[in-house]
């Protein structure tokens, strides 16, 4: 229990990138594994992992949920070296976690997204009451969704650290259901007061394998 930093980080491949020996560029990712290895050893780091990015504009993605601010920083330091001259930070979200519990296992959800969001800002001016019913129902749907099957969220918020509200990262076994499942939820009330929802990462957890 307690608060987490969650950070994700997406880079894209410049054309120097592409133009090294396979074997180079098997280093490089390799040495980027190793970075998440390194952090996942650390019994402070409940979540530290790479990702092929399937977004038209980034190639990986990185995620980190760490104790300490210090941490996080220390691990997109140690990304960014690594990458060194080979590609550009293309988006990121920074937001804090509060974990009620154990991180789930989530070792058969191969896709990842991070569906940052913020709230129009007549939300905060409902009653409170109001908020609650209106969050309920939005529960109910999600979790009374058919396609709803092993997917893991964490609700983290970004008040004053980011230009959004909230990111909401989803860890899953299937993007196609994903998608079902979101589009039933776009009849929940709480989508009245929904501002913005870009950009949204989407990745797939295999190595980096795709990039040698």
């Amino acid at each position: 229990m307690g608060f987490f930093i969650s950070e994700v980080l997406s880079f894209r491949f410049n054309a120097d990138w592409w133009k090294l020996e396979g074997s180079r560029r098997n280093e490089v990712l390799v040495g980027l594994n190793a970075i998440i290895e390194k952090f996942s050893a650390r019994g402070s780091i409940p979540k530290a992992a790479a990702y092929s990015s399937l977004r038209h504009d980034s190639d990986l993605i990185f995620w980190i949920m760490s104790k300490t601010p210090e941490e996080a920083l220390e691990f997109k330091a140690d990304v960014e070296r690594q990458l060194s001259i080979y590609a550009n930070s293309a988006d990121g979200f920074l937001s804090v976690y509060e974990s009620k519990g154990k991180t789930k296992n989530s070792d058969d959800n191969k896709y990842f997204v991070a569906y940052p969001m913020s709230k129009d800002p007549e939300w905060y001016l409902l009653d409170e009451g109001l908020q609650k019913g209106i969050i309920a129902e939005h529960v109910k749907i999600a979790i009374g969704s058919k396609t709803n099957k092993g997917i893991i969220s964490y609700t983290t918020s970004s008040f004053g650290i980011d230009d959004n509200e909230f990111v909401v990262i989803y860890e899953l076994p299937s993007i196609p259901e994903w998608v079902l499942t979101t589009r039933e939820l776009r009849g929940a009330t709480a989508r009245k007061w929904i501002r913005n929802e870009m950009p949204i990462l989407v990745g797939i957890a295999d190595g980096l394998k795709n990039f040698v």
